[in-house]
């Protein structure tokens, strides 16, 4: 209750500030620029990296080249864990600062991308090619996006279309890797319009586990002759075909026919996106030399998941013949055919509208943001035996369940956030949201921090943020025949703490060291109800982390860049309703990765390594698992050969390690080893 109370008047205060802090002194404005080197998601308008209050890393994708998925480019950088479960194309999560993937964010062009069925986001779902560059944005942002961004926000940035250009990309690869798209934008003075098409394929490396995706968009832009109105349109279309196997079961449940790498029983996943996004921004002097922006967002998507499967297992059992049993027999053997299909169709909108009024001193922002999602949930699960050995066989029984079910849900979120100069060199930063669903108790959230120019080379930071989660649809109103919802859920909520010290000279080398904490309350998980007799979701668990996040970037000499990043910690976790503590399920206590890269004329050189340390799970009976630390190195070379034309060669995980990223939870389970060494020859052609 006083947690609440306390939010609750911090979002107050920071309301109530904003409206002392209208005073102005002699400050100038410049007319707005589409966005560059700024960081989009810090404030929701632009913020350069300096000033934003939790560690921030902006990666340029075009300063990259052959690039196979967004995931293998955001592993290790800055200390993110990035897990892909089968190769390209398959499901690629994100964890930064031990936190699981349904604790962050992922945003597209600003626009929440949120997955209404179990959380979290899929970072294969999007393109290298159409990204220009990508904002990763740490620690606790619920203040600024809501729920979900309790360890941090990525936020995907698309080319704009006012400039003139034509790219196409041609990539083969190990595992039989495909990968074409074209890039195309033209302006016509204040318009500019584009479109964007891509085509992957890749056998992977285990059984069922190929994949084919098509992703396809267009965008126009507008950009008046003063720069002050910026609006844009766009809409995008993904689909994908892609096997998923599961862990090697152990030899006596090998299915006769379909994979040979399965206990999930899902065979193939078919995925359909529709999405439609709609800005606009204007940007001027409105009071003098007060400066005043105003953004407004409108988006709809709409998500079609289609698993099916079809397996038969022959299982070979002795019994004992028993008097007025008609079916029973010395020996039987049994064939068993399961099938199973489950199609999820999820829906979501949204719109905003948010302002920006700085002042030489004082910076306020706020807006009211809207989202409405839907979940409707069809499944067919049918099993058949056949007896084909007795005096009475052959004989046959079948089983057929079905389900659906359907639920939406909207939410209201009204936020605010002032930063303030109070001293010469020192900034306060305040931020607040609230929270409104229907039928559930209103959710707070806030930031507070603080920022020091020590001088021209030393800026330090401090921050502290309550942050949450809200639970999915599906975990609040799932009617499933093993699984059933829980509508009573609190939000996971969560304290961050950091202090950070940033260091930059004249000669080009930037330091960052953020030493943090964090703490989870209340994890949702799932618990079998003997009750119900299916496993229903429950606040019942704990996880906190420690540690400290290193950034290091040097420039020595012209087109020569090095990079480190680490994440060392300690992250834990409770199990059995928090009755005990342990290690955190797959979290390493050390990630780092570094890149160094080197132009010589037409000539770019790039070499990098990744190291994972130890993971470990606890599996069912309380055996422990672990996998042992990992170094991967990779490599690229690129050359010109005129202008317009290059050709680039790009190495994967040239020591083969084969590493698992996630792994199986029991005795008969295996793990989902990682795709290992792999080449990559990529042309790019651009004409403009």
């Amino acid at each position: 209750m006083w947690r609440t109370a306390f939010i609750t008047a911090c979002t107050v205060l920071v309301g109530a500030m904003g409206a002392l802090a209208t005073e102005t002194s002699g400050s100038t404005t410049t007319p707005y620029q589409l966005p560059d080197s700024i960081v989009v998601s810090a404030n929701r308008f632009g913020l350069p990296v300096s000033q934003t209050i939790w560690p921030t890393r902006i990666i340029d994708l075009d300063r990259e080249v052959g690039q196979a998925s967004i995931g293998e480019q955001l592993d290790g950088v800055a200390g993110v864990d990035v897990r892909n479960y089968n190769g390209e194309g398959s499901v690629s999560t994100l964890s930064n600062w031990g936190v699981f993937n349904r604790h962050m964010l992922l945003l597209f062009n600003g626009r929440v991308v949120k997955d209404y069925s179990l959380g979290g986001f899929n970072l294969s779902e999007y393109s290298t090619a159409e990204v220009e560059r990508i904002e990763l944005l740490k620690g606790p942002q619920s203040a600024f996006f809501g729920s979900d961004a309790v360890g941090g926000v990525v936020n995907l940035i698309t080319r704009p279309t006012l400039s003139d250009r034509i790219e196409a990309n041609a990539s083969y690869g190990s595992l039989s890797l495909q990968k074409y798209n074209v890039n195309f934008s033209r302006r016509h003075g204040i318009f500019g319009i584009g479109a964007f098409a891509e085509f992957t394929g890749s056998d992977n490396r285990r059984d069922n586990a190929g994949m084919e995706h098509k992703i396809a968009s267009i965008r126009t832009d507008f950009l008046s002759n003063d720069g002050r109105h910026h609006a844009f349109l766009s809409a995008r279309y993904f689909d994908d075909s892609l096997g998923v196997p599961g862990p090697v079961p152990d030899t006596a449940f090998l299915p006769v026919y379909g994979s040979n790498e399965s206990s999930s029983l899902t065979a193939n996943q078919k995925d359909e996106n529709y999405s439609f996004d709609a800005s606009y921004q204007y940007s001027g002097n409105s009071f003098g030399d007060t400066k005043l922006d105003l953004k407004f967002d409108l988006f709809w998507e709409k998500k079609n998941l289609d698993y099916r499967s079809l397996y038969n297992y022959q299982f070979n059992h002795v019994t004992v013949d028993t008097v007025g049993v008609v079916i029973d027999t010395n020996l039987n053997i049994d064939s068993v055919d399961v099938k199973s299909s489950t199609a999820w169709v999820k829906r979501s909108a949204g719109a905003s509208a948010r302002y920006l009024i700085e002042s030489a001193n004082t910076s306020l922002a706020g807006g009211i943001d809207y989202l409405s999602g839907s979940l409707r949930v069809n499944s067919n699960d049918s099993s058949s035996a056949v007896n084909t050995v007795g005096p009475f066989s052959p004989y046959s029984y079948s089983f057929v369940s079905s389900n659906f079910w359907a639920r939406g849900q909207d939410q209201v979120d009204i936020w605010s956030a002032v930063n303030r100069k109070i001293l010469d060199g020192l900034k306060v930063d305040m931020s607040g949201r609230v929270q409104f669903v229907y039928n559930r108790k209103s959710q707070p959230s806030f930031n507070l921090g603080a920022l020091y120019d020590v001088n021209e080379y030393i800026i330090l930071k401090v921050g502290t943020g309550y942050s949450y989660r809200l639970p999915t649809i599906a975990e609040q109103f799932a009617e499933g025949q093993y699984s059933s919802g829980n509508a009573s859920l609190s939000s996971e909520t969560a304290w961050t703490h950091q202090f950070t010290a940033q260091f930059s000279n004249k000669r080009n080398i930037e330091l960052r060291l953020t030493v943090f904490r964090q703490n989870i309350d209340s994890l949702i998980q799932y618990r079998y109800d003997p009750t119900v007799f299916k496993s229903v979701p429950v606040n019942v668990e704990k996880f906190k982390s420690t540690g400290v996040d290193v950034d290091f970037n040097v420039n020595p000499i012209q087109d020569l860049y090095l990079n480190i990043s680490a994440v060392a910690q300690k992250a834990e976790q409770t199990e059995d309703n928090g009755a005990k503590t342990i290690d955190a399920f797959y979290v390493p206590e050390l990630k780092w990765r570094s890149n160094v890269s080197y132009t010589l004329n037409d000539v770019s050189l790039g070499v990098n390594v990744i190291y994972t340390s130890t993971r470990s799970i606890i599996m069912f009976g309380g055996d422990k698992k672990q996998l042992a630390g990992v170094y991967e190195l990779g490599g690229s070379i690129g050359y010109n050969i005129s202008k317009g034309i290059a050709i680039s060669l790009v190495g994967y995980d040239l020591t083969d390690e084969r590493q698992a990223d996630q792994f199986g939870f029991t005795v008969f389970d295996g793990d989902y080893p990682t795709l290992g060494r792999r080449f990559i020859m990529q042309a790019r052609i651009s004409v403009l």
